[in-house]
Parts: C-alpha cells; structure tokens; sequence
C-alpha cells in the first residue's frame, strides 16, 4: 500500500472556498486507490482545528491519520519558552528570510521540527505540500530521501502578491520559482500556469486540474420552473470583494426588477439588503440551488488559476456570465458555455439574453457541459493522477 504524506494548512471539511473542494477530492482520489493518507495540518491558521474537527475528518474514512501542528509551543514555562523555541526560531527565521521576494514563509521552528518528527517516524513514497508558502517543510533531503515530493502550488503566488509594475517583482517570481524547484514535481492547476511554471521548471511541471464529480441524477431542462433566475457563490477574499461590489454598483442596476438573484457564501458580509437577492451565508450543498438556478455569475477582476464555482456551474450545465477574469483556467476560450465581457453595460445583456433567448441558453448549456466533461470530469482528471503516482 502506497503511502502519501498530504500537508494542507486548512480544514478541508469546512468546504468554504474553492481550494478545500480540490484537497477534497484529492483525498477522495486516494481513498479509491486504496493509499494510505496521513492528513498534516496547523492551527491556529485560517482555519482553527478543535479535537471535534481532527475527529470528523478521521471518521470520514478519507485519511488514516489526522495531525494538527500547534503554531507554537505553549507558554505555560517562559523560560523553556524562551530557550527551548524563540531562539531557535529567531535562527530559523534568518535561515528562511525571503529577501526581497514579497512571498513569505509559513512555516516556523515548531512546526518544521514537528513535521520532521513525522518523516522520521515513517517513511512516505509521497510528500505532498500545498503551497510555495510551506516549501521549507521538505527541506531536509535526508529525510525525504526515496520519498517523491511534490508541491501542489494552487495559485500563481507572484500575480496574487503583487501588481503589474511593482518594483519586486523579479525578485519575487525568481523566488517562486526556486521553492517549485525544490521538488520532484509540480502541479498547476491551469493550462496557462502549467505553460509558465514549465519554461523554469521543465518537465517536472504537470497539469492537474480541479476535478469534481458530476451532478448525480439528470438535471431538469431549461423549461422546468426554478427558483432563482441567477446565481453568485463566492467568498469573501479582496478580489472577490472587488467583484462584488462592481457587480451590484455597476450591473445590478441595469437588470430587470423581476431578476432574482442567490447570493450564497461569506461574500454576502459585504452585499447590501434588495428585495430580489437572497443571501445564504453558508450552504452544506450547493447542489440544490444550482439545480433551482438558470444562470452562474462570476464578475472577478483579480487572482490567478481556475474558477472553481465557474466549473461548479458547468457541470450543472448552467451558463455563465464572466469577465475576462473568470475563463482563466479554462482549456477553451470560447465556445465554453461563457459569455464574458468587461462592461457593466454588456455583462447585464448577456444575462438578459440568456434569460430571454431559449435557443441561445440552450446552446450555452450544452458547451458548459461538454467542457466540464472532457476536461474537469472526476473519472477524466483521476486519469491524470495515476500518471503522478504510478498507479
């Protein structure tokens, strides 16, 4: 049996943003191939891990063990505090100093120690990090040797942290590139990521896209009666802030009274109160509303790689209304089951359209689910990892 060691530093059971739906399924891959899967994680991080969440996620059946690395050491002794960590730490932190580049280090002295802990209580045939953040974690080659690490980057690191123009950007990107390198392979999880990441990092780059499983019974046809005409998952990050606040300042205004929209997510903090838009602040399942919903929405203007609810939505076969932003990631660029525009103006149009035109909304749905799947299907992208981990 194939041993993986899988680093997140999330709560993948919180199923709250797009990047827990990847390690999701990722696990559930695992289980299929019959791997055994250590889960490493840290708290408090974004996400604050009880013994009730650690306990969850092992009943789960996803993983055979659930570690949680505390940030730091408790302060229960000042003095072994002081000796026992803050001056290894203040060594580990110039060892790991970033320089100029703008990416910082996640990892620190207590957690790197304890990760090491796990690698030599066990030796893994895969060592699998999320995030450049974390690369220093397989620093030490010793203990990694015969284990083939890999980094599944998520995102563009450089694009999230800076904008075009800023003055670190070389240092910044050099960076990225030279924590990717440490590893035996690299996973981008777009098209056009992979092309950048493979001019610096050759052939050990490999394309995984997000995958998800498709909707379980048919879905009811464009005639059916639904709910909601229009539907907006996001959560509340900067970019999707920016987004939303464009959307209800600048398209919102020009769409129909009777248009009913399902604003779902932690997005809604920062959406006012209009008698056409339902607010759901957190849904176990979003299948239900993308089944009561005739059209998606996604109107970002920032952040890097695939869209996860822009494929949520394809695989409903429901069209989308995007900005540009919104098909990066995606194979195709047109004929996609997207319509995309920039303008407030014309980004209300293609909804009211879609809306309006039978023949145009059917056509739409088909290329969103003829996309979703030839490329994002869970029994296509499975495919892909088998070449990862020779199975």
């Amino acid at each position: 049996m194939k041993k993986v060691l899988f680093f997140f530093p999330e709560n993948p059971l919180e199923k709250n943003s797009g990047n827990k739906t990847r390690v999701l399924q990722l696990l559930h891959y695992f289980r299929t191939r019959n791997m055994e899967v250590d889960f490493v994680s840290v708290s408090p991080w974004t996400s604050i891990w009880s013994e009730k969440d650690a306990a969850a996620l092992s009943e789960s059946g996803l993983v055979s063990n659930v570690h949680v690395l505390s940030r730091k050491p408790p302060k229960k002794n000042l003095f072994s505090y002081l000796f026992s960590y803050k001056r290894h730490q203040l060594r580990y932190q110039r060892k790991t100093d970033p320089g100029k580049s703008a990416i910082p280090v996640h990892s620190n002295y207590h957690i790197q120690t304890a990760f090491e802990q796990l690698l030599k209580s066990k030796h893994y045939d895969y060592i699998l990090i999320s995030y450049v953040y974390w690369h220093h974690l397989i620093s030490n080659k010793e203990l990694t040797a015969g284990s083939k690490t890999i980094i599944d980057t998520h995102d563009f690191i450089t694009d999230q942290l800076l904008p075009a123009g800023d003055g670190a950007l070389g240092a910044t990107f050099e960076d990225e590139i030279r924590r990717m390198s440490l590893f035996d392979e690299v996973w981008a999880i777009s098209t056009e990521e992979r092309y950048l990441f493979s001019q610096f990092c050759g052939d050990k780059v490999r394309l995984v896209p997000l995958m998800l499983d498709p909707p379980l019974a048919d879905l009811p046809g464009p005639a059916v009666p639904k709910k909601f005409d229009l539907i907006y998952v996001a959560s509340d990050n900067p970019h999707n802030v920016r987004a939303a606040k464009w959307f209800f300042d600048e398209v919102h205004p020009r769409l129909p009274e009777q248009v009913r929209l399902c604003v779902i997510g932690r997005i809604n903090q920062h959406v006012g109160e209009y008698r056409n838009v339902t607010k759901i602040f957190f849904a176990e399942d979003l299948d239900e509303f993308y089944r009561q919903s005739v059209v998606a929405l996604c109107p970002m203007f920032g952040g890097t790689g695939v869209k996860v609810k822009v494929v949520e939505a394809l695989s409903y076969g429901l069209p989308v209304v995007c900005t540009q932003r919104g098909i990066d990631g995606l194979p195709n660029k047109s004929r996609n089951g997207c319509l995309v525009s920039d303008d407030p103006g014309r980004f209300a149009k293609h909804i009211i359209s879609l809306l309006q035109d039978p023949a145009l909304y059917t056509k739409q749905s088909r290329l969103a689910t003829a996309l979703f799947s030839s490329h994002f299907s869970t029994e296509k992208c499975r495919g892909i990892l088998d070449k990862a981990f020779d199975s």
